[in-house]
């Protein structure tokens, strides 16, 4: 059990409360608790602020920054872009278009499918279209292409998928030595879907945390004035930035371990409105 009045003591300080969005803000019908909704102005005027920090690209998560009147900054395909809705570019951590071509290389030799996330859409071409329905990337513009010969510029993330899991992890190290210092190449079994392995390459050193260090400079907040919520295995880089760590109900039990708080809510509940709750009696 948590003792109610330390929770609130070590919550009076915070300035900047930093959510992921899929399991964690959202349902199951990719849908804002009411709850959250009517929290989060109440915080605003409290001089509380709150945005995202996601795997999603950055124009799915504008239609809830909007519902939510979010105007500051958004952390966006894990720490990849870190942007406002006006378009103001906080930070962009761009894959250089050798390492392009070196991804496209190995998926033709290996029969592995690969698509490239930008931070409006994920693009694609005719013989990858199999990657639409295997990726879990809700509210995503994806629009395809005749060949991707004129959109290896500007890549936030590259994504790769197979059904061989040697392959993969073949793939992961071929993409990660020697251009280790240069790209992170992060390989992942489907939660969704069996026997499908994905694979994420983005640009070394790029994750929620490292989006998270570059918002709060920009914010001028300090580390122990943020607070974060998550659910799943990429949020643990989002925790290893937050002064105030929140697991919801529904976490993976690593994330709980690792949580300063565990919401009694789930996703389903609006466990993310139990926090925020806390967050505003503090105040």
């Amino acid at each position: 059990m948590y003792n109610r009045k330390n929770i609130l003591k070590k919550l009076s300080g915070i300035k900047l409360v930093v959510s992921d969005v899929d399991g964690t803000l959202t349902d199951h019908n990719n849908e804002l608790g009411g709850e959250t909704k009517e929290l989060v102005k109440k915080l605003r005027e409290k001089g509380v602020l709150f945005t995202f920090a996601t795997q999603r690209i950055h124009s799915s998560i504008v239609p809830f920054a909007k519902e939510l009147d979010v105007d500051i900054p958004i952390v966006t395909v894990n720490g990849a872009l870190v942007k406002d809705l006006n378009n103001n570019v906080i930070s962009s951590s761009v894959i250089g278009p050798k390492y392009i071509d070196k991804a496209l290389d190995l998926a033709d030799k290996y029969f592995v499918r690969i698509a490239f996330c930008y931070g409006e859409e994920i693009v694609y071409t005719e013989d990858n279209s199999v990657l639409r329905d295997f990726m879990y990337r809700l509210g995503t513009d994806y629009r395809l292409v005749d060949s991707y010969n004129n959109y290896k510029d500007n890549v936030l993330e590259i994504i790769m998928l197979g059904n061989e899991k040697k392959v993969m992890k073949y793939i992961q190290n071929k993409m990660n030595f020697p251009a280790k210092f240069f790209l992170t190449a992060k390989y992942f079994r489907s939660s969704s879907k069996l026997g499908v392995y994905h694979l994420e390459v983005r640009k070394s050193r790029t994750n929620k945390k490292t989006g998270m260090v570059k918002l709060a400079k920009h914010l001028r907040v300090k580390q122990h004035e943020v607070a974060v919520l998550g659910d799943w295995f990429n949020d643990r880089d989002l925790f290893e930035f937050g002064g105030f760590n929140v697991a919801l109900q529904n976490a993976v039990a690593e994330l709980k371990h690792q949580a300063d708080y565990v919401t009694e809510r789930t996703n389903d509940e609006d466990g993310v409105a139990e926090f925020l709750k806390l967050v505003y009696d503090s105040k």
